[in-house]
């Protein structure tokens, strides 16, 4: 009988051990899976090929500033609000404002600048952090895209000249 029992204690502590080896074939895998599928999520990121967005083309010639802001962000309000303020001060360009919510065009209605709310679109141009103005050419390419820390910063992307600012505030 206690031969049987021995037997039989082998017999589970060999099983154990077995158990113990293809759980580990079994994570070593999932770790695997999952550093492939960081590899190919970076992969797909292309940044050589510039981005056309074919809504902020035009054929008149003149380029699109693009404001991307969220309606959770402090600075986000305030640059939209100076943006507005200083719209006539860029004439040479079409001014937008870009967001998911539908209470960020409030703080550029009534003014020449563009509100643009659509988040697939938002998505589709993939701004890390808001706000962020963006530069399209006539043919809607992306030339640049810049953080706007401030009013100045802002400022001195659109190219709006400090006698512009004293008259817009």
């Amino acid at each position: 009988m206690q031969n049987i029992v021995n037997s039989l204690a082998v017999l589970a502590f060999l099983g154990t051990v077995l158990a113990l080896f293809a759980l580990s074939a079994m994570l070593r895998m999932i770790r695997d899976l999952q550093n492939a599928t960081i590899k190919a999520a970076v992969a797909t990121v292309d940044h050589t090929t510039p981005r056309v967005v074919e809504r902020f083309g035009d054929a008149d010639g003149r380029p699109t500033y693009v404001l991307v802001v969220t309606a959770v962000c402090g600075n986000c309000e305030e640059r939209a609000l100076h943006l507005a303020r200083v719209a006539h001060a860029v004439p040479d360009a079409h001014l937008v404002l870009l967001s998911a919510t539908l209470s960020c065009a409030e703080w550029v209605a009534g003014t020449p600048v563009e509100a643009v709310i659509d988040a697939e679109l938002l998505g589709r141009i993939a701004v890390g952090a808001t706000p962020t103005l963006l530069k399209y050419t006539a043919g809607g390419v992306e030339e640049w895209r810049r953080l706007a820390g401030s009013d100045d910063d802002l400022d001195t992307m659109l190219g709006v000249s400090a006698a512009d600012q004293r008259g817009s505030r």
